[in-house]
């Protein structure tokens, strides 16, 4: 950046860009550095350069009208709808494209065999040249007839010797798509690891007769499955006998008919929650996966509105109130419940107004007491009346006002990377770019939170939520090395669809929170001097650097802060092994205050 902002600013790049992410929500991140180049997320920047004030009240304006057109975008209702369109092809690989050829919608099945994502084109991703070019060929045909049409492509490639058969069928076009779409089925059968164990656990195969079922149900023959496992083909029919006997099967085309009728009850964890899939427990192969994804309970709140809240560990364990920042880590992983139970400890966690399917407040409520008011009605419904409570992130602001408000029920504050109130915008330099800007222009341009808010919940479901998870978390390695964990990646997932999933939009609720946690708000810190409260915070968290730490213990010395160099924002999940003992002690120490 240049020494003179006025260099760096220009009004019409700006405005250009807003529309940008109207009509392509993917468009924000080119926004966000054009100003955060300018300067814009500076107080200081902002009153020295020229014609800002006037700049500002015209692109208010612009704000508005952007708005009207993000509001127009369907992502979430097409991508409901193309997920409708994928669903009865689960165990084949199938997905969509549009006109330019560029996936709009993929299955786990196409993601396996071709390597296709979501935004991505068809060019760019792991499709075989021999097999590319002719269904390039009907995709066209199929893409440009003027009703909807469907048409059958068959592919023999060198390296496949069972021909590929593409379904390709035209979507009925529905309002504001720009053009046609197709959906494409293949006969690629995408074998998903719950129907592994079904078939384990009903009929005890082998992982190796697993394997040779799943090679019938792909079309191969016993000579080409012995030739792949460089073993005879007398083997592979002994391997098929067993199979038939253990299956009560007297045809191979019996034991493919079987298992494509078993995928029906095999449906794998990627789906939201045992409450959207009532088969989950016929599949689970040990009590610890239900547990993991047991169902959220509710509660209906006072005014009416409805409150999810998840539990996790012993019903009779010491609890722990804890709240879930926004990313919503709401659910954890196996080791991490497994450990729950060891530790005798139970977490409770409200899923807050706004996330999932928790009922937004008014936009004109104090998102504040809000939040207080739901947790302590929460609490005595639990017959809860003192705990500890452990908070992340931003959401320390929630901590601190239900202990202010409530001294006597909380026993203490455990921050994980919790930033509490800091005056200037010194903190915010540091950061990560994408949440420098967002917390930031909560403090310096609040019009336009509303407004990038929303396009960043299109923009998570258009690219998927670990794409968004990685674009907004790449300064911390920490964080990404989260995402070589599949089971955890699995977890993360389903987080997710408590922001943007199908039937949710967080924009009300994030934009009501952020605003307030970057007005000041140190009396709230003041007023809980008298309870215990500390701080573990993270060298690679994208919200909080060293200095940023330096402050907090110069603003607020009564508060025990620790660093873990190689945690992020998710440190829950990095350091579970640590943290949760000590949570464990602090909840079990939890002592009624002296009168």
């Amino acid at each position: 950046m240049s020494s003179n902002p006025k260099d760096d600013f220009s009004s019409s790049a700006m405005v250009d860009t807003l529309y940008d992410i109207a009509l392509d929500p993917r468009s924000l991140e080119n926004f966000i550095e054009t100003w955060t180049d300018a300067g814009l997320d500076r107080e200081l920047t902002r009153k020295v350069l020229e014609g800002f004030d006037e700049f500002d009240m015209v692109f208010h304006d612009h704000i508005s009208r952007a708005d009207t057109f993000l509001q127009r975008d369907k992502t979430h209702e097409n991508r409901s709808e193309l997920a409708s369109a994928l669903a009865p092809f689960e165990s084949l690989a199938a997905f969509v494209v549009d006109q330019s050829h560029q996936i709009v919608a993929a299955n786990d099945g196409s993601r396996d065999f071709f390597g296709l994502i979501e935004g991505a084109s068809l060019a760019d991703v792991n499709v075989p040249v021999d097999m590319y070019e002719p269904l390039v060929e009907a995709l066209n045909k199929t893409l440009a007839s003027p009703k909807p049409t469907q048409s059958l492509l068959k592919v023999e490639t060198e390296d496949n010797p069972t021909p590929v058969v593409f379904q390709i069928r035209q979507l009925p076009k529905r309002e504001n798509d720009l053009g046609n779409l197709a959906l494409v089925v293949t006969t690629k059968y995408h074998w998903n690891t719950y129907l592994g164990e079904t078939l384990e656990e009903v009929f005890e195969l082998t992982s190796a007769e697993q394997g040779i079922v799943r090679a019938l149900v792909e079309g191969r023959t016993a000579k080409e499955i012995s030739a792949d496992r460089k073993t005879s083909e007398g083997t592979v029919r002994g391997q098929i006998k067993t199979v038939l006997s253990k299956m009560n099967a007297r045809s191979q085309s019996e034991v493919i008919r079987l298992v494509l009728n078993l995928r029906d009850v095999s449906t794998g964890h990627h789906l939201p929650s045992a409450e959207t899939n009532p088969m989950r427990s016929l599949v689970s192969k040990t009590w610890w996966r239900d547990e993991v994804w047991k169902p959220y309970q509710t509660l209906i709140m006072p005014d009416g509105r409805r409150m999810d809240y998840h539990v996790m560990g012993p019903a009779t364990g010491s609890p722990v109130l804890y709240s879930h920042m926004g990313y919503c880590l709401v659910r954890w992983h196996e080791p991490m419940v497994r450990m729950l139970y060891d530790l005798n400890l139970r977490i409770i966690c409200p899923i807050r107004a706004g996330y999932g399917k928790s009922e937004n407040i008014d936009r004109k409520a104090d998102v504040r007491a809000s939040t207080r008011h739901d947790t302590l009605f929460l609490l005595q419904h639990l017959g809860i009346s003192r705990l500890p409570y452990l908070t992340q992130g931003n959401d320390l602001i929630f901590a601190a006002d239900f202990a202010a408000h409530h001294p006597n029920m909380i026993s203490e504050i455990i921050g994980l990377c919790a930033r509490p109130s800091l005056p200037g915008d010194f903190h915010y330099s540091n950061m990560g770019v994408w949440h420098r800007f967002f917390l930031s222009t909560a403090r310096h341009a609040p019009h336009l939170l509303r407004f990038t808010t929303k396009a960043a919940v299109s923009m998570g479901r258009r690219i998927g939520s670990i794409d968004m998870f990685r674009q907004m978390n790449k300064s911390s390695p920490s964080d990404l090395l989260l995402l070589e964990d599949e089971a955890l990646t699995t977890i993360l997932t389903e987080n997710a669809e408590l922001i943007a999933g199908p039937d949710v939009d967080i924009t009300q609720a994030y934009t009501m929170e952020i605003l307030a946690t970057e007005a000041p708000w140190s009396d709230l810190m003041n007023a809980i001097k008298g309870i215990r409260t500390w701080f573990v915070n993270g060298g690679e968290d994208p919200a909080t650097d060293v200095a940023t730490i330096s402050e907090y213990r110069d603003a607020y010395p009564w508060i025990d802060i620790e660093v873990i160099a190689n945690a992020g924002q998710l440190m829950i999940y990095q350091h579970y092994e640590a943290l949760l003992p000590r949570i464990a002690e602090a909840a079990q120490q939890r002592v009624s205050p002296r009168a």
